[in-house]
């Protein structure tokens, strides 16, 4: 279980297979993710996340809103399910900020306020195997 240095994970082009809530807590399963070297539970190694399910932990509040033009984000038509592909997803200690598409629409970004993370992984290998 992941939990720390959030900073040296990516999750860019990562897929975004289901998500389920309950209080406090959003859980994600995706597939796609990467695990640098750098991350002290990496064993020195860059690692793809086949995988995984991240749990985002002490949730208050999510915004989810799809972008139609670059003036300003609108109400997300499937707030329920607002992303499935994700081209960057930020986290800054309270807030996690997901960008990317539904259905191979642009823009989506979705806010969700948490101060927290696990990650479970399920599948991995070296990303030089």
């Amino acid at each position: 279980m992941i939990t720390t240095n959030f900073d040296k994970l990516s999750f860019h082009d990562a897929s975004i297979e289901k998500i389920d809530r309950k209080p406090g807590e959003i859980s994600i399963e995706f597939e796609g993710a990467f695990l640098s070297k750098e991350h002290p539970d990496s064993k020195g190694e860059d690692w793809v996340i086949e995988s995984g399910v991240l749990h985002l932990l002490n949730v208050t509040d999510e915004l989810p809103l799809f972008w139609y033009d670059d003036k300003e984000g609108k109400p997300h038509p499937s707030p329920d399910f607002p992303i499935d592909e994700v081209m960057n997803l930020d986290f800054n200690g309270d807030t996690f900020e997901f960008g990317g598409f539904l259905n191979r629409e642009p823009w989506v970004q979705w806010v969700v306020n948490a101060t927290g993370f696990k990650i479970e992984i399920k599948g991995s290998h070296s990303a030089y195997s």
